[in-house]
């Protein structure tokens, strides 16, 4: 895609400059979210309307848009962030450092709609049956056994330098639990879902700060499609996750060439090396 064209967020989509902008589709928000602070969102929108006029060449083919680096020949998204959480119960695998920093494994400084539209640019295409709209009432369903393709899903791997020194990298299902399995959860990708525009065009998770979602969100960019997303009281930090404020750098890859379509959740669950050291929460559990 050619980077002398300007791009605009709009209905999803990246539309070219000159392009006719659609009206924003009337989609209700999301039952029980709470935006961040109005300071927040205004400190977080002010870099410019058009995050795409701040796409710099790095040389070769690989760019950056704010705090994202993004490579067009290998598809992989490198987002600086850090160590939020290394123990207790999480719903999140990523927010933004004004979203629920209390339930994720780690924070950003990145915006949500610069990360939203690099995925765009890498030919990223948001899933349509990951959620269900058909009730605007109830807000996005998530869909049990929803089928997704490949150009819908990618792998998400943590680099990081140990306390030697040397650099380090997981995939992220090494670092997570699943409690009512007893084991890490299983190894697959995770689903680029693309947030919402909202009716005051809006886009729900720069409002929200929400990245990548363990507990499905429909204000998240992207989710989980592992069996149990839909609770809030299974996942939880492996014991090797590095001390809170590691930095680290989060590394979104697209799945390998000729996988098809992925179902659900992989098959096989790994088992962890060490037990996970917290129990399950008490209490009721609650889908969003």
């Amino acid at each position: 895609m050619p980077m002398l064209m300007v791009f605009a967020m709009a209905g999803g989509e990246v539309r070219a400059e000159g392009e006719k902008q659609p009206a924003a589709a009337e989609k209700p928000v999301v039952e029980g979210e709470k935006p961040a602070a109005e300071t927040e969102k205004k400190a977080a929108a002010e870099p410019g309307a058009d995050p795409t006029k701040a796409i710099e060449s790095l040389g070769g083919s690989r760019y950056r848009i704010g705090l994202i680096e993004f490579d067009k020949a290998t598809r992989v998204v490198s987002i600086p962030a850090v160590v939020n959480m290394n123990k207790g119960l999480v719903e999140y695998l990523l927010v933004h450092e004004s979203g629920k920093v209390h339930e994720s494994l780690f924070s950003t400084k990145v915006r949500p709609m610069e990360f939203n539209v690099a995925l765009l640019l890498l030919n990223w295409k948001a899933s349509e049956t990951f959620f269900d709209y058909t009730e605007p009432e109830r807000g996005g369903v998530p869909v049990k056994g929803a089928t997704h393709r490949v150009e819908n899903s990618l792998t998400i791997h943590v680099r990081w330098k140990d306390e030697k020194g040397k650099e380090q990298t997981v995939r992220i299902e090494e670092w997570l639990h699943n409690l009512d399995k007893k084991a890490h959860i299983s190894e697959g990708p995770f689903i680029y879902t693309g947030s919402r525009i909202m009716p005051d065009g809006s886009f729900l998770a720069q409002d929200t700060g929400s990245i990548v979602a363990l507990m499905v969100d429909p204000a998240s960019i992207v989710n989980n499609p592992r069996e149990g997303n839909e609770l809030d009281d299974i996942w939880v930090p492996d014991p090797a996750v590095p001390a809170k404020g590691t930095a680290v750098t989060i590394e979104l890859r697209p799945v390998a060439a000729g996988k098809g379509e992925e179902k659900g959740e992989s098959k096989g669950e790994k088992k962890p090396a060490v037990k996970p050291s917290q129990g399950k929460a008490a209490g009721k559990r609650s889908a969003k």
